[in-house]
């Protein structure tokens, strides 16, 4: 046995961990190092400085060294290396290649760039494809669709289709998705075939309105007679819901075959029978109903200001992608309800907001509250007033159960409530579920499993830390492991299977108002609560919305100043720690905040 098979392997024994910790790092590189070398070779070809052959391409000579080109060339490998006639040739003639394209590939070659025009990608391609340099093949492919229009689009797909471009081919699909409408002004929509217009009129990354897909896909149909067996299939990935009722009838029906192919008529059925019973719509679901190209944002919705003027207020604003300080300043108004409200509950089923309930004036105990319910339909910004709730209701909860809405507890001019009721969409009807324990307002909660869980409130004349559960299965209440502290007017929700709890106020032995600072969390597999980090700020009659990995407070009532809270609290759910964002316009209590989809076919402004 050799010396070197006795010499112990230490390393073969050793786990992951401990080899990353004894072993040294590598040596760091120099990151420049590449770049300067190709900079001196670039040199050297430009100064005609060592170069020991000569290539000839259209009359047109190019120096370089035999040695950059068979390191990256395996045509230049076989060439010099393998004892061919060029190999000992001061000067090589290339056939097959034109001069711009071998110049194009030289620079690529020692610089690692070059500028291509539109007109020089084709020949760029041709020679780096003879010449086998991969490099240049791949440089080209990243580049190639920089000069691509509606008007020549398909030159460069048959160009891409000659070198086997895969990745361009599919970068020049989406192309045409996206430009689809202005292909088909161009008139070119005769180019594409029947595969690349199903990919337009399936695709979820189309940012054209429904009824414009619909057009131009009948346009392509009727530049061919062949094409009206392809009506079907095309036709049955149009989103016939999302087109307003008035385009159906104006223009959908208007084409023959929609109206005469049993099939096609159909497709108007359904959809206008979805526009005649709007209440039920959230209920239909699938790829069919839902917007092709989306981005997802927070909304605020009414609200009571504190400062400096009181007042209710209608308006629904949009927030920025990012929520920073200066996005908080500058949200942008995007519609109004009906009518003012504040502390009304704002409920999100399948992309349709519910606004619920509510004070319709400037009342400290609920003697205003309304029992409206309206819906806004974001795909074409209408509202919508469902049937009314039984009870009028404000500071309560409201929630989406299974394909049910509930509405639970809170405060009216009689009093305190502790009726539950559930709505249900395609009946456009309330009926009453098991009432609450005792009455209860000021309350939270959230929707977990199919049960509804209420933490807190006011209740029995003092603020309560309980925390109820119902379940619809059995129309009962039932008591759960209580919060650390008691409290009412704070915030709750849940994400990642864990109920969150913030804020709020609690009252000391001089029924005077305290602010709760604590902050807890609470796991239902296990049934237990978790202190978790404080507060910062004091956040009463806040809201709080999930959105980004983070759970924001917002606003509400600063019960330490007694004035309004403008500030929003970041809670980021990775670290478990706080942050002060920044602070919104205007302080203001019982705001609705929620998180929606929003087209982006219909709001560019919004992206």
């Amino acid at each position: 046995m050799s010396q070197e098979s006795k010499r112990p392997r230490r390393d073969s024994a050793m786990t992951d961990g401990e080899t990353s910790q004894n072993l040294p790092p590598p040596p760091e590189g120099n990151k420049d190092h590449g770049m300067r070398m190709l900079q001196g070779l670039n040199s050297l070809r430009n100064d005609k400085t060592l170069c020991d052959v000569t290539l000839i391409a259209e009359g047109q000579r190019f120096d370089v060294h035999k040695v950059i080109l068979v390191s990256c060339s395996d045509y230049f490998r076989s060439m010099f290396t393998s004892g061919m006639k060029e190999s000992h040739q001061r000067e090589v003639e290339l056939k097959g290649v034109t001069a711009k394209g071998l110049e194009k590939v030289l620079e690529v070659i020692y610089a690692s760039t070059t500028i291509l025009e539109t007109d020089d990608i084709f020949d760029v391609i041709a020679a780096a494809t003879h010449l086998q340099v991969t490099s240049v093949i791949e440089f080209c492919e990243r580049n190639f669709l920089s000069g691509i229009t509606t008007l020549d689009f398909y030159d460069f797909i048959n160009t891409a289709k000659l070198y086997n471009m895969h990745s361009a081919l599919l970068q020049i699909d989406n192309f045409i998705t996206t430009n689809l409408l202005q292909i088909a002004r161009d008139g070119n929509l005769n180019y594409l075939t029947y595969e690349q217009m199903f990919k337009c009129v399936k695709s979820n990354r189309s940012q054209i309105h429904e009824i414009d897909l619909f057009k131009v896909g009948w346009e392509w149909i009727r530049l061919d007679p062949s094409r009206r067996t392809y009506a079907i299939p095309l036709m049955n990935e149009i989103r016939f819901i999302l087109m307003e009722p008035a385009d159906i009838v104006n223009h959908v029906q208007k084409e023959e075959a929609m109206m005469t192919d049993r099939d096609l008529v159909q497709m108007v059925i359904d959809a206008l029978n979805y526009h005649v019973v709007p209440h039920s719509q959230p209920l239909k679901t699938g790829l069919d109903m839902g917007m092709r190209s989306f981005v997802t944002r927070v909304v605020s919705v009414g609200g009571r200001q504190i400062q400096p003027v009181p007042g209710l207020s209608s308006d629904v604003h949009i927030f920025d992608e990012h929520i920073t300080s200066d996005s908080l300043v500058h949200r942008r108004w995007f519609d109004s309800m009906p009518s003012p409200l504040s502390h009304c509950q704002v409920v999100t089923f399948h992309n349709f907001l519910y606004v619920l309930g509510g004070c319709c004036t400037q009342c400290a105990h609920g003697e205003s509250a309304v029992n409206s319910v309206h819906r806004f339909d974001v795909r074409f910004e209408t509202w919508y007033q469902c049937n009314s709730m039984l009870y009028k209701r404000a500071y309560f909860f409201a929630g989406v159960l299974g394909n049910l809405l509930i509405a639970v507890g809170g405060k009216q001019k009689d009093g305190s409530l502790a009726s539950t009721e559930i709505y249900d969409p395609a009946d456009n009807a309330w009926e009453t579920v098991s009432s609450l324990p005792a009455v209860r307002h000021a309350h939270s909660g959230v929707i977990h499993n199919n049960y509804v869980y209420i933490t807190g409130g006011y209740s029995h004349n003092n603020f309560t830390s309980e925390m109820l559960r119902f379940d619809p299965a059995t129309n009962m209440w039932d008591e759960m492991e209580p919060m650390h502290t008691a409290r009412g007017w704070h915030v709750m929700c849940q994400t990642n299977n864990k109920f969150y709890v913030f804020g709020g106020c609690c009252l000391n032995a001089n029924h005077q108002c305290l602010p709760v600072m604590v902050s807890e969390s609470y796991d239902p597999e296990v049934g237990q609560w978790t202190i978790i980090a404080p507060l910062s700020l004091s956040h009463k009659e806040a809201s709080c919305v999930v959105y980004n990995d983070s759970i924001y407070v917002v606003g509400g009532y600063n019960v330490q100043t007694k004035t309004g809270q403008k500030m929003v609290s970041r809670f980021d759910l990775q670290s478990g720690t706080w942050e002060a964002i920044g602070e919104l316009p205007q302080s203001m209590t019982g705001v609705g905040y929620a998180v929606l989809k929003f087209s982006e076919t219909h709001n560019q402004d919004i992206i």
